[in-house]
């Protein structure tokens, strides 16, 4: 709601002498009409020309009471002169905060910052402007959200305690979830208003906006003994409100996006590991089969220490030198040092790949697929494989 300071011309078509507003009282360049927010500037064309037959009916309206102050619900006398621009005032003796110079300018300001806190926590919702709850009674602002509503209002010292009363008993027949915004005051200043005290036994953290250094402060009073018991301080950027009405960490809810992108790059580059990782088993897999057909009439049994040299983890990690070619077997938490293949230096570099993906398999199979005796029948197929095929071809041939 715009404010404006009458000047109070004698002679002034619309002026306050003939609506008898006294001087001093402030102006509104809005107010409540046909449960809408209307604006006396809508009088007025692109060129600043008046709509005539607009500003005849509105003048009549004005007359019968049609227009209200969405603050306090008092009616409002519609100003529309041909020296100032068009304004709607109080009458004489309003109990308003909106009549008071420093405090509407205070709840302009915070207006504008819990419009700017709402668009930011939810961009996607309907916010509605002194959106009516019942009677007369409105919320400054009113965010609708698919199951639920948040209602934004500021609080001034010169609040009439039953008015706040009322409406937070509306608030609370309703279901409509407050936040409640008190004054801002420099630190020094700890006793509870009474205002203050009605919203601290709904709300135990009062909320106050540094509107000037964009400041959101917080704290927590003992009731008792009006000690703060609780402080903190938050920039406008660092908060955001979610679908409770609580204040979070804008990160919580509105991810920056440097760290949003460096997420969706860690889940893609984990997918694509993972579908390496399921290539290399189905690889594997198959070259088994292939393997374990060949050997299928062979009754010999091995045993792991007959086939690999076996170390344990702790072991080899302190090992300072290498081995031709080992793996790491999650199922026994140990490494296995394989026997050298045969053939060319090119055949058993492709051979050992091969031979890689093959006991990638295995150990699946032994972690997670095979249980009990299962398990033993299906290793020493494993270890008769790695003993009986050292050929690099006969590895070749498994793998393609």
């Amino acid at each position: 709601m715009l404010l404006r300071k009458s000047t109070g011309i004698p002679g002034e078509a619309g002026s306050e002498r003939e609506s008898g507003i006294e001087a001093g009282m402030y102006e509104c360049a809005e107010a409540v009409y046909q449960n809408e927010i209307w604006r006396a500037a809508s009088l007025k064309d692109e060129n600043g020309n008046y709509k005539q037959e607009l500003r005849l009916k509105m003048k009549k309206e004005s007359q019968k009471h049609c227009f209200s102050c969405p603050e306090c619900g008092e009616s409002l006398i519609l100003n529309a002169g041909n020296i100032r621009q068009p304004y709607f005032s109080h009458y004489a003796g309003s109990d308003c905060v909106l009549t008071s110079k420093e405090q509407a300018e205070r709840n302009q300001l915070m207006r504008q910052a819990m419009l700017l806190l709402a668009q930011n926590s939810f961009p996607d919702a309907e916010i509605r402007e002194y959106a009516l709850l019942k009677g007369k009674m409105r919320s400054q602002l009113l965010v609708m959200l698919p199951d639920s509503k948040i209602a934004l209002n500021y609080v001034s010292d010169f609040v009439k305690l039953g008015r706040l009363e009322d409406k937070i008993a509306c608030m609370k027949e309703k279901g409509i979830k407050p936040v409640w915004f008190t004054p801002f005051r420099i630190a020094g200043r700890e006793k509870l208003t009474t205002a203050e005290y009605l919203i601290s036994a709904e709300q135990p953290v009062l909320k106050s906006i540094d509107w000037l250094n964009k400041l959101i402060y917080m704290k927590e009073y003992d009731a008792d003994t009006d000690k703060v018991l609780w402080e903190e301080c938050y920039s406008f950027a660092e908060l955001r409100l979610d679908e409770e009405g609580e204040f979070v960490c804008r990160e919580q809810i509105e991810p920056d996006e440097s760290k949003l992108q460096q997420r969706r790059h860690q889940e893609m580059l984990e997918e694509k590991l993972e579908e390496e990782r399921r290539l290399r088993l189905e690889c594997g897999r198959n070259a088994a089969a292939c393997l374990f057909r060949q050997k299928e009439a062979s009754f010999a049994v091995y045993e792991p220490d007959q086939v690999v040299l076996r170390i344990s983890k702790e072991e080899y990690l302190q090992q300072e030198y290498a081995y031709g070619q080992d793996f790491f077997m999650k199922a026994f938490d140990e490494y296995w040092v394989l026997k050298k293949l045969k053939g060319g230096s090119r055949e058993r570099r492709a051979a050992a790949a091969v031979r890689e993906r093959f006991l990638e398999y295995a150990d699946y199979e032994l972690q997670y697929a095979r249980k009990g005796e299962e398990k033993g029948l299906f290793l020493g197929k494993v270890l008769q494989i790695l003993e009986e095929v050292r050929d690099s071809r006969e590895w070749l041939a498994a793998g393609s």
